[in-house]
């Protein structure tokens, strides 16, 4: 079974008492239902779980329940197990399919005798008033793919391993090379194999066959598209057309969308609703652009101006040439894979929680990611494939110029860990450690962080 880092939100929920509601959001495939489902039958007496997208029935009884107690009675009579009070959970899955369900939800609690976790794939419903539910009623936690980490602990890394990385990090220490050079091909691996629960556990049932998960990443992207003919309704052919721009846009230098790729007179305001929809249903991830590296960062971020990420990177290098896959996995110099790597970085930095942009200037550069830190600050990341890592002239035009208040720069690339002036450079695998930055001591001290790109 895949250890899962939001079982540890799910025992908060319950541990905290509000009589809030779970609902659980996020793509399709990523282990809502499993997680939710191994939560319940560990954590409680009598668990129940009610699919709405396999059984019609069930949802259109559950659709005309008129009050809470009307909508237990029929959870209990659909399920045909006893709810005991104070010792149940309920899981309706997939309530995109009766989005009205979710506005149950404020009676349910009320209620107050049982536990509710609701579940739904993102799949359009940003428009279909799922969102809607009443306000103070429902803990919301949002899903991702198996983060680096969460794939770290698939495979069997030790704690210790863990533990030593991030402690070699925070202390500025080079780790021995032996481990930097394991976590480097663990890395590699994790690019390729993503984060898809069903292509991981492939990957370990196959003892590591990469050839063999590859149909099942193309599956997955099938899935994808025909989830787009089905929810995202006139929109579709929008929506799949940017669907299928997106590994292409990733190979250019700047990796910035380019709207006439989708059609010669297209205009972001006639798009605007399409790439929402994509976004919203964690099919990819977009990065807006900033003008300042302040935070907050919405106060001059440009939605039109964005670079667009797929949500997984295992699924996105399935949708090139299979010799790419090769390359990424056998550390192949020759291609250029910054957008392979920088994808990986947004797929992690969203996993930890953060809302996505990129800064630009004409005078100073681009640097790939900026994040809101909780000190106020603004944190730089940028991401470097090559081996010319300790290059990175927007970098240092950001740390030069005043009025930021960056004090370090921090590069996540191949090398080891190593200080440099203002700059600390970081190993890629050592993404995970990046909240220990921006929530602990080091973040107190005014560190700045950034990722370093070809």
């Amino acid at each position: 079974m895949l250890r899962r880092s939001v079982t540890d939100k799910f025992d908060e929920w319950k541990a905290s008492g509000s009589g809030k509601a779970l609902f659980v959001m996020g793509a399709r495939q990523i282990g809502k239902s499993f997680a939710i489902r191994a939560f319940g039958v560990s954590r409680y007496r009598v668990f129940v779980e009610i699919n709405l997208l396999q059984d019609d029935s069930a949802r259109r009884a559950l659709l005309e329940a008129t009050d809470a107690a009307e909508f237990i009675r029929r959870v209990s009579i659909i399920s045909g197990i006893k709810l005991v009070p104070g010792e149940t959970l309920v899981f309706i899955d997939e309530v995109q399919e009766a989005p009205d369900i979710m506005t149950m939800s404020k009676f349910l609690v009320e209620d107050a005798r049982f536990d509710w976790a609701f579940s739904g794939s993102m799949l359009g419903t940003e428009f279909k008033g799922i969102r809607s539910y009443p306000v103070g009623y429902v803990h919301e936690i949002v899903m991702r793919p198996l983060s680096f980490e969460e794939f770290c602990w698939a495979i069997g890394i030790s704690s210790e391993a863990m533990d030593e990385i991030r402690e070699a990090c925070i202390l500025e220490h080079p780790l021995p090379e032996y481990l930097h050079a394991a976590m480097l091909q663990n890395f590699r691996t994790y690019l390729v194999v993503g984060g898809m629960p069903e292509v991981v556990q492939g990957f370990l049932d196959s003892a590591g066959d990469l050839v063999g998960i590859r149909s099942m990443q193309d599956e997955l992207n099938k899935q994808y598209r025909r989830d787009i003919s089905k929810y995202a309704a006139g929109r579709s052919l929008h929506v799949q057309a940017i669907f299928d721009q997106l590994p292409l846009q990733l190979e250019g230098a700047k990796r910035k969308f380019i709207m006439s790729s989708i059609d010669q007179d297209a205009r972001f305001k006639k798009y605007e609703r399409d790439f929402v929809w994509l976004e919203r249903a964690g099919v990819a991830l977009k990065v807006d652009r900033v003008s300042e590296p302040k935070s907050p960062l919405l106060g001059t971020a440009d939605q039109s101006q964005f670079k667009l990420y797929q949500s997984d990177t295992g699924m996105l290098i399935a949708r090139y040439p299979s010799m790419l896959a090769r390359a990424v996995y056998l550390d192949d110099k020759h291609p250029n894979l910054g957008g392979i790597y920088e994808n990986a970085v947004a797929q992690e930095l969203a996993a930890q929680g953060h809302d996505l942009y990129y800064y630009m200037t004409k005078s100073r550069g681009e640097v790939d990611f900026v994040v809101d830190a909780p000190d106020g600050s603004a944190v730089a990341l940028e991401v470097k494939s090559g081996a010319y890592y300790h290059s990175h002239a927007a970098l240092d035009n950001l740390l030069a110029a005043e009025g930021y208040g960056a004090r370090l720069g921090i590069v996540l690339s191949r090398g080891n860990v190593e200080r440099d002036g203002k700059v600390l450079y970081l190993p890629l695998y050592a993404m995970f450690c990046l909240p220990t930055f921006l929530d602990g001591d080091v973040a107190a001290k005014g560190f700045r962080l950034e990722v370093a790109r070809v």
